[in-house]
């Protein structure tokens, strides 16, 4: 689990790839995110929330969805669109790290008979992708119902 001190961490590099190196442009643009201008007053889920905000804007890398995905220059793996996809569904499900969260690695497990997400091919990416569509329709019926 990522403690907050590499949250910080993540979040400044993070500010700074987007341009914001001075204190003032980053106070600011953190209270435009989550309302506070220090990053030491987020509680763990904001600081969460925050570094997904960064890794959508390209500002951060996402080391272990690099590692999930394998040898990507083989024909037969998931293109990085594919990944794209499937990480944006793993985020309104609710999994706040992506394709990294162990639900993901388990839900894949299960749904295409592979030991882990890298050893997906594409033709399973797209099975995988189908039915995390399902899954998340699935719980937007279940929220009309109530």
């Amino acid at each position: 689990m990522t403690t907050k001190s590499q949250y910080y961490a993540m979040i400044h590099i993070g500010a700074a790839k987007l341009g914001y190196k001075d204190d003032a442009d980053y106070r600011s643009w953190l209270e435009s995110v989550c309302g506070k201008r220090s990053a030491k007053d987020c509680t763990l889920n904001e600081l969460a929330s925050i570094v997904v905000t960064l890794r959508l804007c390209k500002a951060l890398e996402n080391p272990r969805i690099k590692a999930v995905r394998g040898a990507a220059l083989k024909d037969d793996r998931p293109t990085g669109a594919q990944w794209g996809t499937a990480n944006k569904l793993c985020v309104k499900l609710g999994m706040v790290d992506g394709c990294q969260n162990p639900r993901f690695v388990a839900f894949t497990v299960k749904t295409c008979k592979v030991s882990h997400p890298r050893f997906l091919t594409r033709d399973a990416m797209q099975k995988l992708i189908a039915a995390l569509n399902k899954w998340l329709i699935n719980n937007d019926n279940k929220e009309m119902k109530k």
